[in-house]
């Protein structure tokens, strides 16, 4: 066979691969796999959850990594008696899954009657979200509040798109939101972070956790704990609780600078930041403007008038993702982030 004829049958092979695998995707940065080394180490959620029973939903994307399933039986491996409830993990059409890449959801309706159905389900007492992606904020302008007890014992946990969802709980006063991983996260999250997980979850202290100082400080109250582009769509939405007194902390995920300043700026005009008791920058992953965006933070710091400001905190799109629960206080001390144990009435 000559050169040509080499090149030619190399070329078509190639292309029957590409056609084979369908269109590429994004990787899903909600989701963190076990892989090569990673894939080694020990991830045992025996006791980690202080329930019995666990709902998983899918409030946002479709969740089509392997990982989002692979975390469900993790869950059952760890002997938690887990629902998965009927849409959490339906594929929405070909059509909608190939236009929106890694992004896609199903409607509205079925998301509701699943979210509808874990919070009522008497036996249910924490619902954990698949993935987040994006479709959270049209659920929650669609909640009947009727229909649902407060519940606040019911553990709420997830974080990214579903920031969309704790904002609207801690404003309505429904459940307790937990921000932190997703069911996806499971597989891979630092084994060093689920004790951690543990005492958050089950009211004991937590800390301390070093950060870097922006503006050095010392303050405490509740946490609101999410992803900087959802607490700039919730504040449009009006989906925000009273931030007054409040520790926020902020990760961001695929980000500009550009993007960072804008909607901290934006933020900021519309009296976010009025009142907080403090600031911490969480992680700003997936992005090569790392450098750009630290420079951003840091200069952004010193305008919201001398309150503490922190980065630095483990927290976000990343195997090293803290749970955080925000009906529970923090302290920022010493440069470091404490949760002090929950008093038991």
């Amino acid at each position: 066979m000559n050169t040509m004829k080499r090149v030619l049958v190399v070329s078509v092979f190639l292309s029957a691969l590409f056609l084979a695998a369908g269109p590429a995707r994004e990787a899903d940065p909600e989701t963190v796999g076990a892989a090569g080394k990673n894939a080694r180490r020990q991830r045992d959620y025996r006791g980690v959850f202080p329930v019995r029973t666990i709902a998983v939903i899918t409030p946002a994307s479709y969740p089509g990594s392997k990982a989002n399933r692979t975390g469900v039986e993790l869950l059952k491996k760890a002997s938690y008696n887990v629902k998965v409830l009927p849409h959490a993990f339906e594929k929405p059409s070909p059509e909608k899954l190939a236009a929106s890449k890694n992004y896609a959801s199903l409607p509205v309706d079925p998301r509701l009657e699943d979210f509808y159905k874990a919070w009522n389900d008497p036996e249910v007492e924490m619902i954990l979200c698949s993935r987040g992606g994006t479709g959270c904020q049209e659920l929650m302008a669609k909640i009947d509040w009727s229909k649902l007890k407060k519940r606040p014992e019911l553990i709420f946990m997830g974080f990214s798109d579903v920031t969309l969802v704790h904002c609207r709980l801690v404003q309505k006063g429904y459940g307790r939101p937990i921000a932190g991983p997703t069911a996806g996260s499971l597989p891979g999250l630092d084994p060093k972070v689920i004790p951690g997980m543990k005492k958050m979850l089950s009211g004991e202290a937590v800390g301390p956790i070093r950060v870097t100082p922006l503006v050095k400080g010392e303050c405490s109250g509740k946490p609101l704990a999410g992803l900087l582009s959802r607490f700039v769509r919730a504040k449009n939405a009006d989906f925000l609780p009273e931030t007054r007194g409040r520790v926020i902390f902020i990760e961001g995920v695929k980000c500009t600078a550009e993007g960072v300043k804008r909607d901290l700026e934006e933020l900021k005009a519309k009296k976010f930041f009025d009142g907080v008791a403090g600031v911490v920058f969480c992680k700003f992953t997936g992005t090569k403007e790392g450098e750009a965006i630290r420079t951003v933070i840091r200069e952004f710091a010193p305008k919201l008038g001398g309150i503490p400001v922190y980065e630095g905190f483990p927290f976000g799109h990343a195997a090293s993702n803290h749970a955080i629960d925000l009906t529970r206080q923090v302290v920022l001390r010493n440069d470091a982030v404490t949760f002090p144990a929950v008093q038991k009435k």
